[in-house]
């Protein structure tokens, strides 16, 4: 009887070593799982491929002398922004105070170089021969019509594209926060000509050459641009009705640049 308790209480014993061995054996590390990322559904994703391209806008707005220095009058611009200045422009607008002339709009890529045209191609003589004289078709006439008088002849011509004109060349920067814009506009006038030379042929026929006078404005620039503001690239003076210089009025020059995605 004993000996049967003896060996139930190895038993038992023997079955607590093992138990005990096993919740000392170190678990199995589990394999990592790749972490997964947290989609925000209200986000859009951004599509890296998408090319960009930058548009241009170019505004020429007239208004009087007296206007502008109102407008600019102890203003201190702390950036390029003038987003707010073309506001208070377009409030003028409405109110019949300022006049826009000319909205140009073009596309380029970055680096690239664009061009529109609003012209009329203006023709002109731009070099003469000088006067001479020719033998008469009949020189049987007489000693006093032996030859006759030729007036100047064109000999040479020129092309002038009267009309709006807007060259670009923007570089988007690699952050996509700023272009670097070069542009080039210009507004031709043809207001006129000027008499170069008059005279009389041998039998009274008259002849006379004009050359023509045009008005410009235009500049040439480099400018900064954040995409969405307007800039204030410019002020120039227009023409009056007789085609010379206007110093009662002046012209406001707003550039915009917009990045779109090509898609």
């Amino acid at each position: 009887m004993k000996r049967t308790w003896l060996l139930l209480g190895l038993a038992i014993v023997g079955l607590g070593f093992v138990s005990y061995a096993k919740d000392k054996t170190p678990d199995t590390p589990k394999p990592e799982m790749p972490s997964e990322k947290k989609v925000d559904p209200f986000v859009q994703p951004v599509k890296t491929g998408d090319p960009l391209m930058v548009q241009v806008q170019v505004e020429f707005i007239e208004m009087s002398h007296e206007s502008l220095t109102k407008l600019l009058f102890l203003s201190t611009p702390k950036t390029m922004d003038a987003t707010p200045l073309r506001k208070q422009v377009q409030d003028m607008v409405g109110k019949n105070e300022a006049r826009v002339m000319e909205t140009q709009i073009v596309l380029s890529k970055s680096g690239a170089k664009a061009t529109t045209e609003s012209i009329h191609e203006y023709i002109y003589p731009s070099e003469y021969e000088p006067p001479s004289f020719a033998p008469a078709d009949d020189a049987a006439q007489g000693p006093k019509h032996t030859k006759d008088f030729l007036g100047p002849i064109a000999t040479a011509f020129e092309t002038k594209n009267l009309g709006s004109t807007l060259e670009i060349e923007p570089t988007l920067a690699a952050n996509e926060k700023t272009i670097d814009l070069r542009l080039a506009p210009e507004f031709i006038w043809h207001t006129g000509d000027n008499l170069f030379w008059e005279g009389k042929d041998s039998v009274g026929n008259t002849g006379k050459v004009q050359m023509p006078v045009f008005y410009c404005i235009r500049f040439n620039a480099g400018i900064s641009c954040v995409p969405g503001q307007y800039t204030l690239a410019a002020v120039l003076s227009p023409k009056n009705t007789k085609g010379e210089l206007d110093e009662t009025r002046k012209v406001m020059v707003f550039v915009k640049c917009d990045v779109l995605a090509a898609r």
